[in-house]
C-alpha cells in the first residue's frame, strides 16, 4: 500500500521534475490549487516517504533479530546492503527520478547501528524527538529565509526567481532529449542532496527509529495494541485527514508564491508534523484492515509486491519517466493530474499482478536478490523448486 501512496505523490515529479508540489497544480508549473490537487495532497503528500522510513527501520529490526538467532553480527551485512542502496539511489536520481530518497536512507540507515542497543521505549522517545526537532528546524529555516528576504528589500515569499527556474526545468523535461534531462538531473543533484538532509533528514531518521522500536516491541501486530488504539485508529486517521485538507491548501498556495511569511512558516511546520503523524495513522489503518477476515485475501494479493518493494519502487520511476517526459511518450502536458494519477495507479495494479506471477517461479525479486548477495556475499537461490511428488500407490490387481 505504501508503494501505491508513493507513486501517487511522485506523479507530480514524474511530470516535470521534483520541484512542483502535488498540492500546487499536481506538478504542472504555473498550475492552480484546486479541490483535486488538495485532496490528493492531503491523502498522500509527505505521508508515504515517512511510512517507507518506518518500514525501513522495522526491516532492520527483523534482520538484527535473525542475525542474533543465527549467531552472527548484523553490522557487516547491513553496511554492505546500505552501500548497494546508496549506489542504486545515485543511479536512480540521475537516470530516472530526481526525487530519489534511497541514497538518503542509505546514509541515515548507518545510524540505526548506533541506537540498536536502546530499548523500545527509549527508541520511541528518540524517534519522536527527532521528528519534533526536524519540524522546528524546518519552520525556523523558513522564517530565517523570510527575514533575510525582508531585510534585503525583497518581497517576502514572492519566490519569483524560483518559479522561473521551475519553468526552465519543466521545459527541459518536456522538450529535451534524454541526455539533456540527464544533465539537468546531474546539475540539480549537487545542491539538492545536502538540502534533502536539512529538510527531511530528521523525519527520515525519526521514523526509522520508530520502526525499529515497533519491530522490537511487536507493535505491528494489532492484537498487542492497547484497546483504545485498536478502536480509535480509524477516527484518529479521519481527524488527521480533515486537518490535512487546509494544510494541503496552504502548502499549495505557498508553493506558488506568497507574500505572507507567516503562511510559509506555518505551511512547513504543518507539513513536517502532519506527515509523520498521518504516516503512522495510515500504517495503523492498513494493519487493522488487513487483519479483518473479509480483507485478508486482498491483503494477501498485495503481499508479493511488498516482498519486491525495491524492484517495484525503482521500476515505477523508470516507467513514470518514460511515460511523462519528452524523451518518452510526453504525457506530462497531455494529461491533467487526475489522468496522470489514474495511469500510475494502473501501473501499480500491473506491478502487483506481475509480482505475484514472478514469485510463483522465484523466491525473491531481482533487485532484492542483488541486495541479499551484497549483504551476505553469495548469490541466493532464486528459482522455486517444485514440490516433491508423492509416490504413487495402487490398490488394483498387480
Amino acid at each position: 500500500m505504501a508503494l501505491l501512496g508513493i507513486v501517487v505523490v511522485n506523479v507530480a515529479a514524474y511530470r516535470r521534475g521534483v520541484g512542483p508540489t502535488l498540492a500546487a497544480g499536481g506538478g504542472r508549473v504555473g498550475g492552480e490549487v484546486d479541490g483535486l490537487t488538495v485532496t490528493l495532497s492531503a491523502l498522500a503528500e509527505g505521508r508515504f516517504y515517512p511510512l517507507f522510513s518506518f518500514l525501513f527501520g522495522w526491516g532492520f529490526a527483523v534482520q538484527d533479530s535473525r542475525s542474533r538467532e543465527a549467531g552472527r553480527s548484523v553490522v557487516g551485512p547491513w553496511l554492505r546492503r546500505l552501500g548497494l542502496l546508496w549506489v542504486l539511489g545515485l543511479a536512480h536520481a540521475l537516470l530516472a527520478f530526481d526525487g530519489d530518497i534511497l541514497s538518503t536512507y542509505a546514509v541515515i540507515g548507518v545510524g540505526l547501528l548506533l541506537v540498536r542497543p536502546l530499548r523500545p521505549g527509549w527508541l520511541a522517545a528518540l524517534g519522536v524527538s527527532l521528528l519534533a526537532v526536524q519540524a522546528l528546524f524546518t519552520a525556523g529555516l523558513e522564517a530565517l529565509i523570510a527575514a533575510v528576504a525582508a531585510d534585503g528589500g525583497a518581497d517576502v515569499g514572492a519566490q519569483g526567481d524560483y518559479l522561473v527556474r521551475l519553468g526552465e526545468v519543466a521545459a527541459v523535461y518536456g522538450d529535451g532529449s534524454f541526455g539533456a534531462v540527464l544533465a539537468e538531473r546531474a546539475f540539480d543533484f549537487g545542491p539538492s542532496y545536502p538540502l534533502g538532509f536539512l529538510t527531511v533528514g530528521g523525519t527520515v531518521a525519526g521514523m526509522m527509529v520508530l520502526g525499529l522500536a515497533a519491530g522490537r516491541a511487536g507493535w505491528l501486530e494489532p492484537a498487542r495494541w492497547p484497546r483504545w488504539l485498536r478502536s480509535g485508529i480509524g477516527p484518529l486517521w479521519l481527524v488527521g485527514l480533515v486537518a490535512s485538507i487546509p494544510a494541503a491548501r496552504l502548502l499549495g498556495e505557498t508553493s506558488l508564491g506568497t507574500d505572507a511569511a507567516g503562511d510559509a512558516v506555518a505551511s512547513r511546520l504543518l507539513y513536517a508534523l502532519l506527515g509523520p503523524a498521518m504516516a503512522l495513522a495510515w500504517a495503523g489503518v492498513i494493519l487493522r484492515l488487513a487483519h479483518l477476515p473479509a480483507l485478508r485475501r486482498f491483503a494477501g494479493l498485495l503481499a508479493p509486491a511488498g516482498r519486491m518493494s525495491l524492484t517495484v519502487y525503482l521500476s515505477q520511476s523508470v516507467i513514470g519517466s518514460v511515460l511523462f517526459n519528452g524523451y518518452g511518450f510526453d504525457l506530462g502536458d497531455r494529461l491533467g493530474i487526475g489522468g496522470a494519477v489514474a495511469v500510475m495507479v494502473g501501473v501499480w495494479v500491473a506491478q502487483v499482478v506481475l509480482a505475484a506471477l514472478w514469485l510463483r517461479a522465484f523466491t525473491v525479486g531481482p533487485l532484492e536478490a542483488v541486495a541479499r548477495a551484497a549483504a551476505y556475499l553469495h548469490w541466493p537461490g532464486m528459482r522455486r523448486r517444485p514440490a516433491p511428488t508423492p509416490l504413487a500407490t495402487s490398490e488394483g490387481p498387480g
